[in-house]
């Protein structure tokens, strides 16, 4: 699991994250124990989501760093302003009739980067289409200037089948 940590993150630098002088803001191994950083980067991904939903266009942008990588459907925007002028109405409209819970989440620090992942379910109506799917997040944040920044974000989803009556 760590390699895959590891991976994820060094994919995320190389997508344009980069590396920066040393930042003294940067967690210590015993403040990543204690969950208080990953608790304030979990934060950040709950804000992004509450301004999408209230179509906080404004809030959400603020928390994605200019060169935010972001995978959904089989594609990728390569920056905020892509993001901006391409899925980010469609997302705010699609999420104002879904109904979302997280059954999961996880999150992990190293340096200054922390990897939340979470799943959940998604339900309500989009364009008269009933909708009912799991989800699966993936989000990088990163350390800057003592704000966490969300640096890339890979959405995906599946329909939830209903189950066939046996007999």
């Amino acid at each position: 699991m760590r390699h895959n940590f590891v991976i994820i993150l060094a994919s995320a630098m190389l997508a344009g994250c980069g590396s920066s002088p040393q930042d003294t803001k940067a967690p210590n191994v015993e403040e990543t124990r204690n969950g208080s950083l990953t608790k304030a980067a979990e934060d950040v991904v709950d804000a992004f989501h509450t301004a999408l939903k209230a179509g906080d266009t404004e809030d959400a942008m603020a928390l994605l760093t200019d060169n935010v990588l972001i995978y959904e459907g089989g594609g990728a925007e390569k920056s905020k302003a892509e993001y901006a002028s391409h899925h980010l109405d469609a997302d705010i409209a699609f999420l104002k009739g879904m109904k979302q819970s997280v059954s999961a989440r996880s999150a992990k620090a190293t340096g200054d980067m922390v990897l939340v992942t979470s799943q959940g379910v998604t339900k309500g109506t989009d364009k008269d289409k009933a909708i009912n799917s799991t989800s699966a997040e993936t989000m990088v944040l990163r350390l800057i200037d003592g704000q966490w920044r969300i640096v890339h974000i890979h959405w995906s989803s599946a329909d939830i089948k209903p189950i066939a009556p046996t007999s």
